[in-house]
Parts: structure tokens; C-alpha cells; sequence
């Protein structure tokens, strides 16, 4: 009887509320807040890659970098030129590949960049996804 006296008002007692309601909501909140700078992130790094492949687009349109050149000097100077204005990330990691195509009668040269984006939060994802993109420039 005497322990049920002093269990009761312990029972009933309000003063650890609060930091019980804030253990609940601080993960989920923690985790969505985290999960929106990650994918903030991941969405400028996809919008730097594509400043850098119309970045070279550009100066194969404007005649910086020969629309005739042989394959091997053209893709130099098209990796040389994303490289250049690739500020999202390591430079070093990006896969770029070019070819050429032709639709209609139309030659292109096909510009595709691959970059392994990785995230800071360890635990996300044990390997990295690849962000990739490609930009079709009209040579003829």
C-alpha cells in the first residue's frame, strides 16, 4: 500500500514529458533533414555537370574547338574543356566519352559524362550511384 502511495504521484507526474516527445520526433526530424541536404547536394552536382557539358558544346559551336578535328584531338579537347568548368566535384572522377552519330542526315558528336556521386553520411549507400548526362552537338 505504502508503495502504490509512491508510485502514483510519479504515475501521473508531467515534468519528463517534453524530453520524451523531443527523443521521439529528434530522429525522424534528424533524418529528414539530413536526406534534404544530401539530395540538395546530389542536385547541384547533376546541375554542374550540365554547365559543363553545354559549357563544351558551347565551344564547339562558337569554333573554339574544330568541328572537323579527328576524334582523338576533339575528344581532348572536349574532356579539357568539361574538366575546366567542372566545380561540383573531383574533375579527376568524371568519365567523359564522345562518338559520333548521325539522325536525319544530321552529324552529331555525342558527349556523355559520368561522375560517381558519393555521399558525406557514411552508411547511406556502400557504393556510390553515377550521375550521368549527354549532349548531342551538331557538326555538320
Amino acid at each position: 500500500m505504502k508503495l502504490q502511495r509512491g508510485i502514483r504521484p510519479l504515475w501521473r507526474s508531467q515534468s519528463g514529458a517534453t524530453a520524451v516527445e523531443f527523443a521521439l520526433v529528434c530522429l525522424p526530424l534528424l533524418l529528414l533533414m539530413l536526406g534534404i541536404i544530401e539530395f540538395g547536394r546530389a542536385f547541384y552536382v547533376r546541375n554542374d555537370l550540365s554547365y559543363a557539358a553545354d559549357f563544351a558544346a558551347r565551344k564547339v559551336l562558337i569554333g573554339q574547338i574544330a568541328r572537323d578535328a579527328p576524334d582523338g584531338e576533339a575528344q581532348q579537347k572536349l574532356e579539357s574543356a568539361v574538366r575546366e568548368s567542372f566545380h561540383g566535384g573531383d574533375p579527376a572522377l568524371l568519365q567523359i566519352v564522345t562518338g559520333k552519330e548521325t539522325v536525319d542526315g544530321i552529324d552529331f558528336r555525342v558527349l556523355s559524362i559520368q561522375y560517381p556521386f558519393t555521399f558525406v553520411l557514411p552508411g547511406l549507400s556502400e557504393s556510390p550511384f553515377n550521375l550521368q548526362l549527354s549532349r548531342r552537338i551538331p557538326i555538320g
